[in-house]
């Protein structure tokens, strides 16, 4: 049975930040069944000093039901957006990070009006909610990082962070907010009272000694 959360309900994302092909299709197989969507995280060293694998040629040919949302923690993102919807038919939403050196409204514009794709900003701890201010009000998701982006199992950034998620959620109480990074079953009733509505999970997911049985505690604590 496929897992189906509501629209109002809040959801848990495993998150896939993997080295190899072997990797993807391990986890994937681990929790497709008790999700409606994965995220794949993309870095190719050009933004953050840190790689990882994602062929989106080889993720169509798995074949799975579940949704997929890229986090694109790269310089140049849509070329790869691009690729993505060529070959894997369940991609849903393309995240790209504040940090770049691209002009943000006109890739987050090309993401939603050109390609058809939900769009989301990912914003790093340190980066301040006015800095997106000019697509706050265009995008369909705003995702908060919780720690540094690039490696899974760091600590989470702390009060800083909870009082971003409020802002934002007061600026536009519409706007679904994703948070991602260093979170713990012990954060999540904290993060859900602020207003979150998506809680990425990579590390406790995927470290644990059975992925599926702790995606599902996870669903039942939200």
């Amino acid at each position: 049975m496929i897992y189906h959360p509501s629209d109002s309900m809040p959801q848990i994302v495993p998150a896939f930040l993997v080295e190899s092909e072997q990797q993807f299709e391990k986890q994937l197989r681990a929790v497709e069944h008790d999700c409606s969507l994965i995220q794949i995280d993309i870095l190719d060293g050009t933004l953050f000093p840190h790689t990882s694998w994602f062929d989106p040629i080889a993720i169509g040919q798995l074949k799975t039901s579940v949704e997929i949302e890229l986090h694109l923690m790269v310089e140049n993102p849509i070329p790869i957006i691009e690729a993505f919807q060529k070959h894997v038919p369940t991609l849903k939403r393309a995240i790209v990070s504040a940090e770049m050196h691209r002009p943000i409204g006109a890739v987050t514009s090309y993401i939603k009006d050109i390609l058809g794709l939900e769009v989301g900003v990912a914003i790093n701890p340190e980066t301040p909610i006015k800095e997106i201010e000019e697509v706050l009000h265009t995008i369909d998701q705003l995702t908060v990082m919780g720690v540094h982006p690039g490696s899974m199992g760091q600590p989470f950034e702390g009060d800083a962070i909870l009082d971003k998620i409020k802002l934002t959620k007061h600026h536009r109480p519409d706007l679904c907010i994703e948070i991602d990074g260093g979170v713990t079953e012990q954060l999540i009733p904290s993060l859900l009272q602020a207003g979150v509505d998506r809680i990425v999970s990579g590390s406790v997911l995927f470290k644990s000694s059975n992925p599926a049985a702790t995606l599902k505690q996870l669903n039942q604590l939200i």
